[in-house]
């Protein structure tokens, strides 16, 4: 059964469950790292009382870019359209 709006053509999206296991693994290890951004950030923050700290904002920053353009990259994606032949 075809969502709506989507031609009957149209290839099916890759899932997580597609992917191989050292991608996925891959895939939840930047994941990791997304969420070890946010508890340092708030570890920092309850521990000394400073929210607002340069040295925070490098680590946590560094963290989250590698983290979210790494999940970014090992997410599945989607299988290239055909060229029309000549």
């Amino acid at each position: 059964m075809q969502p709506a709006g989507r031609p009957a053509d149209a290839p099916e999206p890759l899932r997580m469950r597609d992917m191989s296991l050292a991608r996925r693994a891959s895939f939840w290890g930047f994941a990791t790292l997304v969420v070890l951004a946010v508890l340092f950030y708030a570890w920092w923050g309850f521990a000394f009382g400073v929210w607002i700290d340069n040295g925070v904002y490098a680590v946590v920053i560094t963290l989250l870019l590698f983290g979210l353009s790494g999940m970014w990259l090992m997410m599945p994606n989607p299988p290239a359209p055909a060229s029309p032949p000549r």
